[in-house]
């Protein structure tokens, strides 16, 4: 079951169910209905443990961990997904465009070994490609 994460009004990033309250404002969680995006992390073979850094528009949105799945409810409109870690590591950043039409995307990450440096590969999938 993926885990809801949304922003705060404040700017905490929490994880939470409809109806919870932000424990750095104690104000109530909104979480938008109209669209959502959907991240799952693959598990690494190389033993790479460390949180992911989620990036939506530019906003921290906290981490995601080896085979976590994660929902994003968001408005409708235009996103931008960037992942990064610790050092610079290259990603390539998905855009997503949510609308009536197609309210839910659903990506996958995982990091790429390279030579000098490792990159990390964000690849849109379908409902069925991720485990929920």
């Amino acid at each position: 079951m993926a885990n809801l994460r949304v922003k705060c009004s404040c700017g905490e990033v929490v994880n939470g169910v409809p109806g919870s309250i932000c424990p750095r404002c104690k104000q109530p969680l909104v979480f938008p209905e109209d669209a959502a995006i959907y991240l799952y992390r693959k598990g690494s073979p190389l033993g790479i443990a460390g949180g992911f850094g989620i990036y939506i528009n530019g906003e921290p949105y906290g981490h995601i961990g080896n085979k976590e799945t994660l929902c994003f409810p968001l408005k409708y409109g235009s996103y931008n997904l960037h992942i990064a870690t610790g050092m610079n590591r290259r990603c390539n950043d998905l855009v997503f465009n949510l609308s009536p039409e197609h309210r839910i995307a659903y990506t996958k990450v995982w990091m790429k070994p390279g030579f000098w440096s490792n990159s990390f590969v964000l690849e849109v999938c379908s409902q069925q490609d991720m485990p929920l």
